[in-house]
């Protein structure tokens, strides 16, 4: 993005908005967020947390990657290098993502470069139905998964889960946790 460019969040906010016939005030109270808050993120200000990007996006039964990224262009091959990509951060987790795919009629993808950069657990309230996380660990050890069936992972360890129900990333003792994060959401 150049010097002065609005980030690509308050276009695809308006955008998502109008295309779903939602007010601003309608999908403020959907997202759990003040009208203010959200005026603001799509006149292109503010700094957003993760959490209220995930409550717009299942406001807007949308992925993450529809929010915060520039609508794609067809000019292979695309590159993102190492620490590059439209970065999120939460409590316990940080990631870069990498690309995303999206379909009208069937559903997105999101690939993200995933590492938990602390001991605080990373809770996920639910998204939308139809979404699965898919985690390949590269190095570390975690424990991950639904909240009511967390499974432990270590690194070469792969997991699909239902992410339409609460969710949690949790590093086991001192390790770093890296990996390749897929998130496809299903369209209702």
């Amino acid at each position: 993005m150049a010097d002065g460019e609005k980030p690509p969040l308050a276009g695809n906010l308006r955008r998502l908005r109008r295309d779903r016939e939602l007010s601003s005030v309608e999908l403020a109270r959907r997202a759990g967020i003040s009208r203010a808050t959200l005026t603001q993120l799509e006149a292109g200000a503010g700094n957003p947390t993760l959490d209220t990007l995930y409550g717009l996006a299942n406001a807007l039964d949308a992925a993450l990657a529809d929010l915060i990224t520039e609508l794609p262009t067809l000019q292979p091959p695309h590159v993102v290098r190492a620490g590059e990509g439209s970065h999120v951060v939460g409590a316990g987790v940080e990631a870069w993502l990498l690309d995303s795919v999206s379909s009208r009629s069937a559903a997105t993808t999101e690939i993200y470069d995933f590492r938990l950069h602390s001991a605080v657990e990373q809770h996920s309230a639910p998204h939308p139905s139809g979404t699965r996380e898919h985690l390949h660990l590269y190095s570390g050890k975690l424990r991950v998964g639904p909240t009511s069936a967390p499974v432990e992972l270590s690194a070469g360890d792969f997991v699909t889960f239902d992410a339409s129900t609460e969710h949690f990333y949790s590093r086991l003792g001192k390790s770093n946790p890296r990996g390749l994060l897929v998130i496809t959401h299903g369209r209702r």
